[in-house]
């Protein structure tokens, strides 16, 4: 592949250029192009020394190439009187009338700018507890939660962005019970994503299930003389999880533990897709290497990919200095910590043109090679900002680079910090990166495929009016392309699905947003005691059994299925190819480490 073929612009197709008229270009007359300028001059703007347009041009080469997707906020914000180019939030809960009174000042403000919010409901004291001064008692965690979500339905009704609210509360909270009630029995906090955080450590929690202990339920570090068992509060998670999809679990005292400045700042909870644990005010500044766009002939293009990852940390760092904060803590918070969302999409897509199927042991090695290697490079590139632009004012040397991630970083890139500082005090996240990916024609994050073929389901009125049901087949260009390798989310095992999580999560000093997706029929004993293995690997786990929320408009045809009602159906794709030729092309440089159908099946 000659250079210049690398340097190819890209132009969204589809409904990904839909999508990018709708909801990413200033206007419907805006090219992918002028977008891809007003967005790499906008962001240019925070350079110094006669750099602005010398970077301009070379964010502006990244971003139409689309080898870097910025968050969608920075798309739509760049250029723009005061843009907000931030996706999500973290906001304290006080236990005062005034801390629930600011926290409803900051939903309202953050909310409708755009912004998604998390919040941690531990500090407010349980239902019942004496409020000193007043004779009367506290109402409780889950009353805070009713009032943000309040606002999130006024703005919603009122026409405005949804808001995305992630409401999250300690498993040892006198008011975990009440808590889960609300959600998930009586379909209140419908605005929110809710997640109960662990706060223990993970062995210890884990021991408590397996041998029916029990939590000692806390308010503000002090017991309260109750307890509740660990394995009946587990399977409730459990049970509720595989009905419904929630409640997440989120693993609190893995992200401290893995915390690089916990000498100064508590991580409290996540932003509503899980994939940043953050501290009170702290932000979300998200953008993803593309990263199909970095194989060439069945090859993957190191030194290429090098060259973007420092190019993304830098954009990412200038859009806190660009940037219209929302209130006065944040801007504070973010430029004290100077914290990046650098992540991924389309891995689905790289592994089957590097001729990878998504849960083969080839394709773990890879993506584990692959993320150690963004990781050193990210953390270099941050490194070497650091000495030109300086750390980010909360670095202490010494205390640094004794946090639990950064020991996991090479000697070299250690020794790089004790030098210079870093930039940044944290880097690398997986975002889901939904609609972006849609307008780049590739998976979403570390998403495999939802199905290589699928039934879509829809009505249609008849002459009389009458609804009709109907339903098409629909082949993915994946499948039509690669064959069996591009297997869905439901042909992969169960397992297969946490091992990609926790490989990735190795190298993540953020977090992972990653769906574990279970067929229908998939045992509940089992997904508790898969959880249980791999929940001290993962900061946070959000489950999706299959049909679990009622009908769905897509079903997914399973690999073996799929492939018998094409043959039946004498199916051409484009160019001729039928079913057979297509398979006799699979299987790329002989790596296709495909495991027994019915094996997969009774996973």
């Amino acid at each position: 592949m000659v250079e210049e073929n690398k340097q190819e612009k890209f132009s969204p197709s589809g409904l990904g250029e839909t999508i990018f008229k709708e909801r990413y270009a200033r206007n419907s007359d805006e090219t992918w192009e002028e977008a891809c300028r007003r967005v790499a001059s906008h962001i240019a703007d925070a350079e110094t020394n006669g750099k602005v347009n010398k970077y301009a041009e070379k964010f502006y080469e990244e971003l139409v190439s689309n080898r870097f997707m910025p968050g969608g906020r920075i798309w739509y914000g760049a250029g723009r009187p005061k843009g907000q180019l931030l996706n999500c939030f973290v906001i304290p809960v006080d236990d005062s009338r005034e801390g629930w009174g600011k926290m409803l000042y900051d939903t309202t403000v953050i909310s409708g700018l755009g912004g998604g919010i998390g919040a941690n409901y531990s500090k407010p004291r349980p239902r019942g507890f004496a409020i000193k001064g007043t004779g009367g008692v506290s109402t409780g965690a889950v009353s805070a939660m009713k009032m943000q979500d309040g606002i999130a339905n006024e703005l919603r009704q009122g026409g405005g962005r949804r808001a995305a609210l992630m409401q999250c509360l300690n498993i040892n909270h006198p008011d975990l019970e009440e808590f889960l009630h609300v959600k998930l029995d009586r379909q209140e906090l419908e605005n929110a994503n809710i997640s109960v955080v662990l706060n223990m450590p993970t062995e210890e929690f884990v021991r408590l299930v397996q041998e029916d202990g029990d939590i000692i339920l806390e308010f503000n570090g002090l017991p309260t003389g109750e307890t509740l068992k660990a394995k009946e509060v587990w399977e409730t998670l459990v049970t509720n999880a595989w009905n419904s999809g929630e409640p997440g679990v989120l693993n609190g005292h893995l992200a401290n533990k893995m915390n690089n400045i916990a000498y100064y700042e508590e991580l409290i909870s996540t932003n509503p897709c899980g994939e940043i644990w953050l501290g009170a005010y702290d932000c979300c500044d998200l953008g993803a290497i593309v990263l199909p766009r970095f194989v060439f002939d069945g090859e993957f293009d190191w030194d290429l990919f090098d060259a973007s990852i420092r190019l993304a940390v830098r954009f990412l760092d200038n859009v806190l200095d660009v940037n219209h904060f929302p209130l006065p803590e944040i801007q504070e918070k973010c430029h004290l910590n100077r914290r990046l969302g650098a992540g991924v999409m389309g891995l689905h897509t790289m592994l089957l043109k590097l001729g990878l199927r998504y849960d083969s042991e080839e394709g773990f090695a890879f993506v584990n090679k692959l993320l150690e290697f963004y990781k050193n490079v990210a953390y270099d590139a941050s490194c070497t900002l650091a000495a030109e632009k300086g750390p980010f004012p909360g670095f202490d040397r010494e205390k640094y680079l004794q946090g639990g991630f950064a020991k996991t970083l090479k000697r070299g890139i250690r020794n790089k910090i004790k030098a210079h500082g870093l930039r940044n005090c944290a880097l690398m996240t997986i975002a889901p990166t939904g609609t972006t990916s849609m307008v780049s024609g590739v998976t979403s994050g570390i998403e495999p495929l939802f199905a290589p073929v699928y039934w879509r389901r829809y009505r249609v009125s008849d002459e009389k009016g009458r609804d009709q049901k109907k339903q098409e087949l629909v082949i993915t260009d994946e499948f039509k392309e690669f064959g069996e390798i591009a297997v869905g989310a439901y042909d992969i095992p169960v397992e297969a699905h946490f091992e990609m999580q926790k490989i990735v999560q190795s190298h993540i000093d953020n977090a992972v947003s990653k769906t574990i997706n279970l067929p229908k029929e998939y045992p509940l004993e089992n997904l508790s005691d898969i959880w249980l293995k791999y929940l001290d690997s993962c900061k946070g786990t959000t489950i999706y059994r299959q049909g679990s929320r009622g009908e769905e408009p897509l079903e997914h045809i399973p690999v073996a299925e799929a492939k018998k009602i094409i043959e039946e159906q004498g199916i051409v794709f484009e160019g001729g190819t039928n079913f057979a030729e297509l398979n006799s092309l699979e299987c790329v440089g002989g790596v296709c480490d495909i495991p027994d159908l019915a094996e997969i099946a009774s996973v």
